[in-house]
């Protein structure tokens, strides 16, 4: 079963935070969370018409918490400011992507930045992929609210909220994907590999390959085990 979760990171104007919970209402989605929201008032924000409990009940949460129990996490930016360091899925892709991507299901988390800059690189490295809204070389960017309301339009018209899909080994959870990062961290500081970097990049150097291995959960519990087993052994040679 696929389920829709939409996170807008440090999102600035409350106008436009509004602009996106009626957006999702719009299409019947109800999966809303805030990171880090730099507007005071968004919870009474007048642009959100049809959508003000949604609003009122979205849940803020640190970028981790917001996607430790999802699958598959979309980055979204436009063509201009980002670097193509991750597979890139047109808007019209989307479906037969995620087909592939997650075939047993789970719950996929659509990734929004800030309308100053979007997301930074260490909110991007923790997206599978990246989706592109085909746009106008000249006017590649586009408004929040805009954008939402085409991506959850497409995903609806799709039929991707609730649909089935055939059983298969699970994908891994974000908070699952973090524990991975945090034992490879560990591991590298008792052995010194990769000690020219500082931990921030150490952190989100792993994590993105991580993101880039379409890995299930014995796939992560072999890796972990592997990684305590070389720290074991490093502590007995210390």
């Amino acid at each position: 079963m696929i389920s829709l979760r939409f996170i807008l990171v440090r999102p600035i104007n409350e106008l436009n935070i509004g602009a996106a919970a009626r957006a999702m209402a719009n299409f019947g989605l109800g999966d809303l969370v805030l990171v880090a929201p730099e507007a005071k008032h968004w919870r009474e924000a007048g642009s959100a018409i049809y959508a003000k409990d949604l609003l009122r009940n979205a849940p803020v949460l640190s970028l981790e918490e917001a996607i430790a129990d999802c699958h598959l996490v979309i980055g979204t930016a436009s063509a201009h400011n980002r670097e193509r360091l991750r597979t890139e899925v047109p808007l019209p892709a989307l479906k037969g992507w995620l087909e592939q991507a997650a075939p047993a299901g789970g719950r996929v988390a659509f990734l929004f930045g800030c309308e100053r800059n979007g997301l930074e690189n260490a909110e991007f490295s923790h997206c599978h992929a990246l989706l592109r809204i085909p746009t106008a070389a000249e006017a590649p960017s586009m408004n929040l609210g805009q954008a939402v309301a085409l991506i959850a339009y497409e995903c609806t018209r799709a039929g991707l909220e609730g649909s089935v899909r055939e059983p298969d080994e699970r994908l891994l959870e974000g908070r699952q994907l973090e524990g991975l990062v945090e034992t490879a961290m560990r591991a590298m500081a008792m052995t010194g590999v990769n000690g020219h970097m500082d931990d921030a990049q150490k952190r989100e150097r792993f994590r993105r390959g991580l993101t880039q291995w379409r890995m299930s959960r014995p796939d992560a519990t072999w890796l972990r085990g592997l990684l305590e087993k070389l720290m074991e052994k490093a502590r007995v040679v210390t």
